[in-house]
């Protein structure tokens, strides 16, 4: 689920995926974005066969709720939605793997391995899920 402050909204099919298409780059950058580089500084994952990108059934279907607002720059009051949706997705994640095992994440991509070998969390401070 997505909620976007897209100002007044005046195409909203085309709006709404703004909205999925920027969740799925996002979704694509936080678990699998993972720019390698050898011990002489070239970039090993320079070529899409060697950087994993996310495919149609690595993406949830998204839902997308969108608050009317009004912005004064825009036109017609509306917003730009090509860049915003991105943001929320990984500290979403990274707080949902929180709740879960109760590791704190900083560090993108949130692989599979680096969720394996998150670090135990110490006696008695893991959170139950849902609590603050």
């Amino acid at each position: 689920m997505h909620a976007a402050d897209a100002g007044r909204v005046m195409n909203p099919m085309q709006c709404r995926g703004q909205v999925e298409g920027g969740v799925a780059q996002a979704l694509g950058a936080t678990l699998f974005g993972n720019v390698r580089v050898d011990a002489t500084g070239a970039v090993e994952t320079a070529a899409f066969r060697r950087y994993r990108l996310p495919q149609y059934a690595d993406v949830p279907r998204t839902e997308v709720h969108f608050v009317e607002t009004a912005d004064a720059i825009g036109p017609l009051g509306a917003k730009s939605m090509s860049e915003s949706p991105f943001n929320p997705v990984a500290p979403a994640l990274a707080n949902a793997l929180r709740d879960a095992t109760g590791a704190r994440f900083t560090e993108l991509p949130l692989t599979r391995d680096r969720v394996w070998r998150a670090p135990a969390p110490s006696s008695g401070t893991r959170r139950p899920p849902g609590s603050r």
